[in-house]
Protein backbone atom coordinates (compact mmCIF):
# COMPACT_ATOMS: atom_id res chain seq x y z
CA UNK A 1 0.00 0.00 0.00
CA UNK A 2 0.94 3.63 0.44
CA UNK A 3 3.80 4.03 2.00
CA UNK A 4 1.59 3.78 4.91
CA UNK A 5 3.77 2.57 6.75
CA UNK A 6 4.99 1.02 9.29
CA UNK A 7 6.77 -1.29 10.87
CA UNK A 8 10.48 -0.09 11.61
CA UNK A 9 12.79 -1.15 9.19
CA UNK A 10 15.43 -4.04 10.22
CA UNK A 11 18.20 -2.33 11.17
CA UNK A 12 20.84 -5.09 11.62
CA UNK A 13 21.52 -8.39 9.70
CA UNK A 14 23.58 -11.71 10.01
CA UNK A 15 24.93 -12.49 5.78
CA UNK A 16 24.47 -15.79 4.34
CA UNK A 17 25.91 -17.37 1.50
CA UNK A 18 23.27 -15.85 -0.57
CA UNK A 19 24.23 -12.18 -0.27
CA UNK A 20 28.37 -12.96 -0.29
CA UNK A 21 30.07 -10.86 -2.27
CA UNK A 22 27.55 -8.26 -2.69
CA UNK A 23 28.21 -4.44 -2.43
CA UNK A 24 27.39 -3.24 1.08
CA UNK A 25 25.66 -0.31 -0.21
CA UNK A 26 23.55 -2.43 -2.64
CA UNK A 27 22.79 -4.78 -0.49
CA UNK A 28 21.23 -2.32 1.94
CA UNK A 29 19.52 -0.54 -0.66
CA UNK A 30 17.35 -4.24 -1.15
CA UNK A 31 16.57 -4.23 2.71
CA UNK A 32 15.82 -0.89 3.71
CA UNK A 33 13.31 0.24 1.24
CA UNK A 34 13.73 4.25 2.50
CA UNK A 35 17.54 4.46 1.52
CA UNK A 36 18.42 5.10 -1.52
CA UNK A 37 22.07 3.89 -2.35
CA UNK A 38 22.91 8.03 -2.21
CA UNK A 39 21.86 8.11 1.46
CA UNK A 40 23.69 4.87 2.38
CA UNK A 41 26.98 6.23 1.18
CA UNK A 42 26.30 9.16 3.28
CA UNK A 43 26.04 7.04 6.06
CA UNK A 44 29.05 5.10 5.66
CA UNK A 45 31.04 8.47 5.11
CA UNK A 46 29.36 9.38 8.49
CA UNK A 47 30.28 5.93 10.35
CA UNK A 48 26.65 5.03 10.96
CA UNK A 49 27.03 1.67 9.20
CA UNK A 50 29.09 -0.98 10.92
CA UNK A 51 30.45 -4.08 9.59
CA UNK A 52 31.31 -6.49 12.48
CA UNK A 53 31.24 -4.12 15.21
CA UNK A 54 33.46 -1.56 12.95
CA UNK A 55 32.50 1.09 10.93
CA UNK A 56 32.62 0.28 7.64
CA UNK A 57 35.12 1.78 5.39
CA UNK A 58 33.56 1.90 1.97
CA UNK A 59 30.50 1.86 0.46
CA UNK A 60 31.35 -0.98 -2.05
CA UNK A 61 32.59 -3.25 0.62
CA UNK A 62 32.09 -6.87 -0.85
CA UNK A 63 30.41 -8.86 2.19
CA UNK A 64 31.38 -11.97 3.22
CA UNK A 65 29.63 -14.95 4.60
CA UNK A 66 28.62 -14.13 8.55
CA UNK A 67 29.35 -10.68 8.63
CA UNK A 68 26.81 -8.68 11.06
CA UNK A 69 26.21 -5.40 9.11
CA UNK A 70 24.35 -2.51 11.59
CA UNK A 71 22.76 0.60 10.45
CA UNK A 72 23.14 2.82 13.90
CA UNK A 73 20.90 5.30 11.70
CA UNK A 74 18.70 5.71 9.15
CA UNK A 75 19.42 9.59 8.62
CA UNK A 76 22.22 11.18 6.80
CA UNK A 77 24.23 13.90 9.19
CA UNK A 78 23.47 16.81 6.14
CA UNK A 79 19.77 16.01 6.55
CA UNK A 80 18.55 16.75 9.40
CA UNK A 81 19.97 20.78 9.74
CA UNK A 82 17.52 21.28 6.82
CA UNK A 83 14.17 20.91 8.39
CA UNK A 84 12.36 23.34 9.83
CA UNK A 85 9.02 23.84 11.86
CA UNK A 86 6.48 25.25 9.46
CA UNK A 87 3.22 26.98 10.44
CA UNK A 88 0.47 24.85 8.60
CA UNK A 89 -3.43 23.59 8.90
CA UNK A 90 -3.18 20.72 10.71
CA UNK A 91 -6.55 18.77 11.29
CA UNK A 92 -6.51 17.77 14.74
CA UNK A 93 -8.54 14.72 15.81
CA UNK A 94 -7.20 13.72 18.84
CA UNK A 95 -4.53 14.91 21.26
CA UNK A 96 -3.31 14.27 25.00
CA UNK A 97 -0.08 14.94 26.51
CA UNK A 98 1.11 11.84 25.35
CA UNK A 99 0.32 11.49 21.46
CA UNK A 100 -1.88 13.51 18.40
CA UNK A 101 -3.60 11.83 16.07
CA UNK A 102 -4.42 13.88 12.59
CA UNK A 103 -6.48 13.54 9.90
CA UNK A 104 -3.77 13.84 7.31
CA UNK A 105 -4.57 15.18 3.77
CA UNK A 106 -4.19 13.98 0.53
CA UNK A 107 -0.98 15.66 -1.46
CA UNK A 108 0.79 15.89 2.22
CA UNK A 109 3.84 14.43 2.70
CA UNK A 110 4.85 12.27 6.32
CA UNK A 111 8.10 13.62 6.47
CA UNK A 112 11.33 15.38 5.06
CA UNK A 113 13.92 12.86 3.03
CA UNK A 114 16.98 13.96 1.34
CA UNK A 115 16.13 16.51 -1.41
CA UNK A 116 12.83 16.87 0.02
CA UNK A 117 12.71 19.17 3.38
CA UNK A 118 9.77 21.19 3.53
CA UNK A 119 6.02 21.71 3.45
CA UNK A 120 5.96 18.45 5.05
CA UNK A 121 3.56 16.76 8.07
CA UNK A 122 6.74 17.07 10.34
CA UNK A 123 7.16 20.52 9.35
CA UNK A 124 3.97 21.35 10.60
CA UNK A 125 3.91 19.26 14.10
CA UNK A 126 7.61 21.22 15.15
CA UNK A 127 5.94 24.52 14.85
CA UNK A 128 2.80 23.19 16.21
CA UNK A 129 4.59 21.36 18.58
CA UNK A 130 8.17 22.84 19.90
CA UNK A 131 8.63 19.35 22.54
CA UNK A 132 9.31 17.35 19.31
CA UNK A 133 12.30 19.22 18.79
CA UNK A 134 13.81 17.67 21.41
CA UNK A 135 13.30 14.20 19.04
CA UNK A 136 15.24 15.41 16.39
CA UNK A 137 17.41 13.22 15.75
CA UNK A 138 16.34 12.28 12.63
CA UNK A 139 13.71 13.21 10.36
CA UNK A 140 10.70 11.45 11.63
CA UNK A 141 10.29 12.89 14.97
CA UNK A 142 6.71 11.30 16.68
CA UNK A 143 6.28 9.55 13.64
CA UNK A 144 4.99 6.47 14.23
CA UNK A 145 3.61 4.85 11.19
CA UNK A 146 3.19 6.68 7.71
CA UNK A 147 0.82 7.51 4.57
CA UNK A 148 1.81 8.05 1.04
CA UNK A 149 1.35 11.74 0.19
CA UNK A 150 -1.36 11.24 -1.77
CA UNK A 151 -3.20 9.41 0.56
CA UNK A 152 -5.69 11.08 3.16
CA UNK A 153 -6.74 10.17 6.73
CA UNK A 154 -5.60 9.25 10.19
CA UNK A 155 -2.05 8.86 11.55
CA UNK A 156 -0.69 8.36 14.84
CA UNK A 157 2.49 10.45 15.84
CA UNK A 158 3.97 10.61 19.85
CA UNK A 159 4.74 13.82 21.59
CA UNK A 160 7.76 12.02 23.51
CA UNK A 161 10.23 9.26 23.05
CA UNK A 162 8.44 6.88 25.27
CA UNK A 163 5.32 7.26 23.95
CA UNK A 164 6.65 6.55 20.29
CA UNK A 165 8.62 3.53 21.26
CA UNK A 166 5.58 1.66 22.91
CA UNK A 167 3.77 2.30 20.25
CA UNK A 168 5.77 1.29 17.50
CA UNK A 169 6.29 -2.07 19.96
CA UNK A 170 2.00 -2.07 19.44
CA UNK A 171 2.71 -1.95 15.56
CA UNK A 172 4.85 -4.26 15.41
CA UNK A 173 2.51 -6.88 17.38
CA UNK A 174 -0.01 -6.01 15.35
CA UNK A 175 -1.86 -4.34 17.97
CA UNK A 176 -3.13 -1.57 16.31
CA UNK A 177 -5.95 -1.52 14.42
CA UNK A 178 -5.63 0.20 11.03
CA UNK A 179 -8.75 0.38 8.81
CA UNK A 180 -9.05 2.01 5.18
CA UNK A 181 -11.59 2.42 2.67
CA UNK A 182 -10.65 2.27 -0.89
CA UNK A 183 -12.52 2.11 -4.30
CA UNK A 184 -11.45 -0.19 -6.48
CA UNK A 185 -11.69 -0.90 -10.24
CA UNK A 186 -14.04 -3.71 -11.30
CA UNK A 187 -16.33 -5.84 -9.18
CA UNK A 188 -14.76 -7.83 -6.63
CA UNK A 189 -17.11 -11.22 -6.49
CA UNK A 190 -15.87 -12.53 -2.90
CA UNK A 191 -17.99 -10.71 0.04
CA UNK A 192 -14.72 -10.59 2.13
CA UNK A 193 -11.21 -12.13 1.82
CA UNK A 194 -7.51 -11.98 2.78
CA UNK A 195 -4.28 -11.40 0.58
CA UNK A 196 -1.24 -12.91 1.87
CA UNK A 197 1.64 -12.47 0.11
CA UNK A 198 5.14 -11.01 0.39
CA UNK A 199 6.05 -7.60 -0.93
CA UNK A 200 9.45 -6.73 -1.76
CA UNK A 201 11.51 -3.72 -3.93
CA UNK A 202 10.93 -4.14 -7.87
CA UNK A 203 14.05 -4.21 -9.03
CA UNK A 204 12.96 -3.19 -12.79
CA UNK A 205 11.35 -0.10 -11.15
CA UNK A 206 13.35 1.13 -7.80
CA UNK A 207 10.66 3.55 -6.78
CA UNK A 208 7.95 0.98 -7.21
CA UNK A 209 7.31 -2.54 -4.87
CA UNK A 210 6.18 -5.78 -6.04
CA UNK A 211 4.70 -8.96 -5.09
CA UNK A 212 8.12 -11.03 -4.74
CA UNK A 213 10.17 -13.86 -2.50
CA UNK A 214 13.43 -12.17 -3.50
CA UNK A 215 14.37 -9.62 -0.62
CA UNK A 216 10.68 -9.48 0.54
CA UNK A 217 8.50 -9.27 3.60
CA UNK A 218 5.65 -10.95 4.76
CA UNK A 219 2.39 -8.90 4.01
CA UNK A 220 -1.25 -9.32 4.87
CA UNK A 221 -4.38 -7.43 4.00
CA UNK A 222 -7.79 -8.14 4.99
CA UNK A 223 -10.69 -6.81 2.72
CA UNK A 224 -14.47 -6.58 2.97
CA UNK A 225 -16.89 -5.27 0.35
CA UNK A 226 -18.53 -2.10 1.21
CA UNK A 227 -20.57 -1.73 -1.94
CA UNK A 228 -20.40 -2.83 -5.17
CA UNK A 229 -21.28 -0.95 -7.94
CA UNK A 230 -21.85 -1.24 -11.81
CA UNK A 231 -18.09 -0.98 -12.90
CA UNK A 232 -16.52 -0.31 -9.34
CA UNK A 233 -16.11 -1.67 -5.87
CA UNK A 234 -16.03 0.37 -2.43
CA UNK A 235 -13.73 -2.14 -0.17
CA UNK A 236 -12.81 -1.49 4.00
CA UNK A 237 -9.33 -3.26 4.46
CA UNK A 238 -7.41 -3.92 7.46
CA UNK A 239 -3.85 -4.27 7.50
CA UNK A 240 -2.42 -6.83 9.52
CA UNK A 241 1.25 -5.98 8.21
CA UNK A 242 2.39 -2.59 7.06
CA UNK A 243 4.66 -2.67 3.66
CA UNK A 244 5.56 0.26 2.06
CA UNK A 245 2.54 0.15 -0.65
CA UNK A 246 0.86 -2.59 0.77
CA UNK A 247 -2.57 -2.38 -0.07
CA UNK A 248 -2.11 -0.54 -3.97
CA UNK A 249 0.43 -3.47 -4.53
CA UNK A 250 -2.20 -6.36 -3.38
CA UNK A 251 -4.95 -5.03 -4.88
CA UNK A 252 -3.16 -4.46 -8.17
CA UNK A 253 -2.46 -8.21 -7.46
CA UNK A 254 -5.76 -9.54 -7.59
CA UNK A 255 -6.70 -7.11 -10.32
CA UNK A 256 -8.89 -4.76 -8.87
CA UNK A 257 -6.61 -1.97 -8.41
CA UNK A 258 -7.15 1.51 -6.52
CA UNK A 259 -9.21 4.28 -9.01
CA UNK A 260 -7.30 6.94 -9.75
CA UNK A 261 -4.10 4.82 -9.05
CA UNK A 262 -1.14 6.24 -11.30
CA UNK A 263 1.72 3.94 -10.71
CA UNK A 264 -0.23 0.28 -9.31
CA UNK A 265 -3.34 1.10 -11.51
CA UNK A 266 -4.54 2.30 -14.93
CA UNK A 267 -4.21 5.96 -13.51
CA UNK A 268 -7.11 6.53 -16.11
CA UNK A 269 -10.69 7.59 -15.14
CA UNK A 270 -13.80 6.49 -16.95
CA UNK A 271 -17.23 6.84 -16.46
CA UNK A 272 -17.42 10.58 -15.85
CA UNK A 273 -15.13 10.27 -13.13
CA UNK A 274 -12.78 13.04 -12.01
CA UNK A 275 -10.57 12.32 -9.36
CA UNK A 276 -6.98 13.78 -9.02
CA UNK A 277 -5.54 11.32 -6.57
CA UNK A 278 -5.74 7.53 -5.91
CA UNK A 279 -9.10 6.83 -3.84
CA UNK A 280 -7.66 5.21 -0.50
CA UNK A 281 -8.30 7.06 2.90
CA UNK A 282 -7.38 5.83 6.70
CA UNK A 283 -10.42 5.69 7.96
CA UNK A 284 -10.38 3.91 11.19
CA UNK A 285 -7.95 3.67 14.16
CA UNK A 286 -7.91 1.49 17.13
CA UNK A 287 -5.06 1.51 20.07
CA UNK A 288 -3.95 0.82 23.25
CA UNK A 289 -3.08 4.07 24.79
CA UNK A 290 0.59 3.78 26.48
CA UNK A 291 0.11 5.58 29.28
CA UNK A 292 -3.97 5.30 30.55
CA UNK A 293 -3.98 1.62 29.02
CA UNK A 294 -7.68 2.60 27.92
CA UNK A 295 -8.56 1.62 23.97
CA UNK A 296 -8.55 4.91 21.67
CA UNK A 297 -11.06 4.30 19.00
CA UNK A 298 -11.05 6.99 16.21
CA UNK A 299 -12.73 7.75 12.89
CA UNK A 300 -12.03 10.19 9.97
CA UNK A 301 -14.82 10.65 7.51
CA UNK A 302 -14.24 10.54 3.69
CA UNK A 303 -13.12 13.75 2.21
CA UNK A 304 -14.91 15.66 0.25
CA UNK A 305 -13.40 14.70 -3.16
CA UNK A 306 -13.90 11.02 -2.55
CA UNK A 307 -17.21 11.37 -0.65
CA UNK A 308 -18.07 13.56 -4.21
CA UNK A 309 -17.54 10.63 -6.30
CA UNK A 310 -19.75 7.85 -4.12
CA UNK A 311 -22.28 10.73 -3.89
CA UNK A 312 -22.65 9.74 -7.91
CA UNK A 313 -23.45 6.45 -8.04
CA UNK A 314 -24.75 6.88 -11.77
CA UNK A 315 -20.77 7.09 -13.01
CA UNK A 316 -19.93 4.24 -11.06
Amino acid sequence: MNKDTTTPPQTSWTITEEHVGTRLDRFLTTQIDTLSRASIQQLVSDGAILINGKAASKSGYALRLNDRVQVQTLIPSSAVKNVVAQVMPLDIVYEDADLIVINKAAGMVVHPAPGHYEDTLVNALLARYPELKSQQEDLRPGIVHRLDRDTSGLLLVARNLQTQAALIEQMKAHQIEKRYLALVEGVVSLDRGSIDAPIGRDPRNRQQMTITSIDSKEAVTHFKVQERYQHHTLLLLQLETGRTHQIRVHLKAIGHPVVGDPTYGTGRLRYGITLHRQFLHAYQLRFTHPTTGATVELEAPLPEDLQSILDQPEFL
